[in-house]
């Protein structure tokens, strides 16, 4: 669930400890009349797992979209000032703490990029527009990169670890 817009584990928090505060649980995401994009987004390439994990997935994911969105780095961020949240790496070690036997993960990490490069785009629009109607920039934005781009920075990733734990000093 989400807390605040946060993420929580329903199963260690006492309802007690968040009174006044947001509480968002699935149903407050979307319901099966009016799934929301994400929830689509999992129905599309079968990124279920079974109906006790699925929901605790979705809920989290809200919160990593968000906080990547925020530009907030995660652990396996390399480029504290630009985080590439969109990185197959970044989105999975997000996601670490939903553990389910179901094993849907890959499906569930591509549901989630697909709304991340959707959503990205779409607010990178609105920032162009915005931008073009005002007469002083007051920030920098990138474009999203390409499946090229993630491709070849996952490998100079690999590539970089392994020369920096060769060996050696510094």
């Amino acid at each position: 669930m989400l807390i605040n817009g946060r993420r929580v584990n329903s199963c260690l928090t006492l309802a007690v400890m968040h009174d006044g505060d947001e509480i968002t649980t699935i149903e407050g995401i979307g319901m099966p009349e009016s799934l929301s994009e994400l929830q689509q987004a999992f129905k599309e390439p079968d990124a279920f797992q079974c109906g006790y994990c699925t929901p605790g997935q979705i809920c989290s994911a809200t919160a990593l979209i968000e906080e990547v969105k925020q530009q907030w780095p995660s652990h396996v961020t390399t480029d504290l000032q630009n985080p590439n949240g969109l990185l197959v790496q970044a989105i999975a070690e997000r996601m670490s703490g939903n553990i389910c036997r179901c094993s849907a993960y890959p499906n569930i990490i591509k549901a989630i990029s697909q709304v991340l490069e959707s959503q990205i785009t779409e607010q990178a629009t609105t920032s162009t527009e915005q931008l073009t109607q005002q007469s002083t920039v007051s920030g920098i934005w990138s474009p999203p990169p390409s499946e090229t781009q993630l491709g070849s920075q996952s490998a100079k990733n690999k590539n970089n670890t392994a020369s920096s734990t060769s060996g050696g000093r510094s």
